[in-house]
């Protein structure tokens, strides 16, 4: 502010609650932050170190003639987005078909915009619209509303915020959706001649992660060793579990079931094995036509119910 008369004197406020910061050359505020300067008591400045959110506002420059005068300057503090944590989620378990909100609330000026995404580049699978889960790469909004749940909804959500400050903060919720197993047996029923190799396959989906285990017959549970082979394979809520038969023999023939329970609920699958006699041929079948797969092992003998197809594939090839 330029003054025409030396002998004037000047004083700094806050105009919003017209707190003193200065009168002339002495700091009245109380914070060491502010200080003033002058070219040769015609110019005043104000200055503002280390500047906090809470000086954003109006500053009058006022001037004690009998008729006041007074310039006005408002100052924007620019602050990088922070996650409100106590008005944002934390991490949630649900049943499946449950609703679901997942809430983000940030601070920061200007104010931050939310954008959820999913971890590891995975789809947002939405209900919008329509009774269909419908794939999006991200959606924008402090609550994210997930209704009807469905298992493929399970997993890691990020809430990002950012409003071009840097930089952007994220926070990370995880969401369980929780349902009881679910049992599906590719092969009902295989058959295979003695002395060769047999594989029975169950895939199983639950959450919380299922108990599985195989049994014969109804009676005799199957554990791991010479004759029985455990295997399994999972990715997230999804698993296969296989058990091969080693050195396939008449007392193996008969009833096997894959069991699978969780805390919510349990499920079994059943597959039946029965003896080959003599070898089938690859050829032509009532229903379909059969070629040698190479995703058959040699020593596999599969009979498929749905399609009453036999396939052999010999030991020689």
């Amino acid at each position: 502010m330029a003054l025409q008369r030396d002998e004037l004197q000047i004083g700094w406020m806050k105009a919003e609650d017209q707190t003193i910061l200065t009168f002339h050359e002495r700091v009245v505020a109380s914070s060491g932050r502010f200080s003033v300067s002058h070219e040769n008591y015609r110019i005043w400045y104000l200055h503002i170190r280390d500047v906090e959110e809470t000086d954003k506002g109006c500053y009058m420059c006022q001037v004690n003639t009998i008729e006041m005068q007074k310039q006005i300057g408002c100052l924007d503090v620019l602050v990088p987005p922070d996650i409100i944590t106590d008005e944002s989620s934390a991490d949630l378990t649900l049943m499946e078909g449950e609703n679901a909100t997942l809430s983000c609330h940030a601070t920061g000026n200007p104010e931050p915009k939310i954008t959820w995404r999913r971890e590891n580049g995975q789809p947002l699978m939405l209900r919008t619209g329509s009774r269909d889960l419908v794939k999006h790469n991200s959606y924008t909004g402090n609550d994210l509303k997930l209704w009807r749940l469905d298992r493929r909804q399970t997993g890691v959500y990020f809430c990002i915020a950012s409003n071009g400050i840097p930089p952007a903060v994220s926070k990370r919720i995880t969401l369980n959706v929780y349902f009881p197993p679910v049992i599906a047996v590719p092969n009902q029923l295989l058959g295979a001649p003695i002395g060769t190799d047999v594989t029975l396959e169950c895939h199983v989906e639950s959450y919380p992660k299922s108990i599985n285990y195989w049994v014969r017959n109804r009676t005799k549970m199957l554990m791991d060793g010479p004759k029985h082979i455990l295997r399994e394979t999972i990715s997230g809520y999804k698993a296969a579990y296989y058990i091969i038969i080693k050195l396939f023999d008449q007392s193996d023939v008969g009833t096997y079931n894959c069991i699978s329970t969780n805390s919510i609920g349990n499920s079994e699958g059943t597959l039946r094995v029965y003896e080959l006699q003599g070898d089938i041929p690859i050829g032509k079948s009532s229903k379909n036509k059969v070629a040698r797969s190479s995703a058959c092992p040699k020593h596999m003998h599969i009979v498929t119910v749905a399609a009453l197809t036999a396939v052999w594939a010999t030991a020689i090839g």
